[in-house]
């Protein structure tokens, strides 16, 4: 969007998420720099936000596409936030005073959020929205503490969904990405053991932001994992039970997350699992090599074939095609990383 408003065009950027940034926003660090995702990230969003060239639209979806390339016409619903943005000053009261609190999605519900909530403290744009799901008046009719403390007025319980018409001569799509669910994965769990997270939950962790500001901790009893376990390939290369593809940046994702976890927890130990590495980017093998050499991550070329807690802990039986041999290992915390679907 950047590169085509400077380029003197008009854009409209629509997003499905009450602000823009998505799945970088979720980041800790980049890999093979380690450079702070959020650095590079918020200067982009906060320029977006306010390029003259540029009609942000987040918490919109393209409802119809009509017409031809060169003039489409485009229909867009905006969802109703139940807040006026003319009016919010983002100040934050209404999510410090709002009783109602949920799992959060952008935390990968190891935190959690008000009813009324932004994504991330770096939103842009920086307003809240209203979770009718989650909302105390719109369950139970009484509350509205956000209303009675907004210094502007800029709840709005009454608002509904608008439609923006507008036309244009192309359309970029950006798919996105999610994660494999970890409820196809019975092997490892099927997503029922806390211990056992994907990876984007583990960025999380590692996130300042995060639900824990940086610190490493168990989700089920919030002690620091001495012995942590990366599974990748999972539910990727396996069209018989699974998904054929490979995801292709998984790893060097788990590499960067066990070094980052040996530069939080020093006396941890890192595993990871692996049928093959596949680093095809500049300084991308040296950072594998990185991650054995200088932090001790210990590789293990082979599936896991089962997850199981017993004792309190997580014990993950693999094979080390390598040698030869069975493996055996009692984690304190699996990172599974899955398939990207999109």
């Amino acid at each position: 969007s950047l590169d085509i408003a400077n380029a003197g065009y008009e854009v409209v950027l629509v997003e499905r998420l009450p602000s823009i940034g998505g799945r970088m926003a979720q980041l800790s660090e980049t890999f093979p720099t380690l450079d702070c995702s959020q650095c590079i990230l918020t200067p982009r969003t906060v320029e977006v936000g306010r390029h003259s060239n540029i009609q942000l639209l987040t918490y919109s979806e393209v409802e119809s596409v009509a017409g031809e390339v060169g003039c489409f016409q485009v229909r867009i619903r905006r969802h109703a936030a139940y807040v006026d943005w003319e009016k919010c000053t983002g100040c934050g009261l209404c999510q410090e005073k709002c009783p109602s609190k949920v799992p959060a999605e952008f935390q990968r519900g190891l935190g959690t959020r008000k009813a009324i909530y932004t994504l991330s403290p770096q939103a842009v744009p920086n307003k809240p929205v209203i979770d009718r799901e989650a909302c105390i008046y719109f369950q139970k009719g009484r509350c509205r503490a956000c209303e009675k403390f907004c210094p502007t007025g800029a709840i709005a319980y009454e608002q509904t969904d608008a439609f923006v018409e507008t036309e244009v001569g192309a359309i970029i799509l950006a798919t996105g990405y999610d994660l494999y669910g970890l409820e196809n994965l019975p092997e490892y769990g099927g997503g029922k053991i806390p211990d056992v997270i994907d990876a984007l939950a583990f960025e999380r962790l590692l996130s300042a932001s995060g639900p824990t500001a940086g610190k490493v901790m168990r989700p089920s009893d919030g002690r620091e994992p001495r012995e942590v376990v990366f599974i990748q390939c999972a539910g990727s290369r396996e069209p018989a039970r699974h998904l054929s593809h490979c995801s292709k940046i998984c790893c060097m994702y788990s590499a960067k997350q066990a070094i980052l976890y040996r530069h939080r927890v020093h006396d941890g130990q890192a595993y990871v699992f692996y049928i093959d590495i596949r680093s095809p980017g500049k300084g991308y093998d040296e950072f594998i090599q990185r991650a054995m050499e200088k932090e001790n991550v210990v590789y293990l070329r082979g599936k896991v074939s089962r997850v199981f807690t017993e004792n309190g802990q997580v014990v993950v039986l693999g094979a080390d095609t390598l040698s030869g041999q069975q493996v055996r290992i009692v984690a304190d915390l699996v990172v599974v990383a899955p398939a990207m679907v999109p």
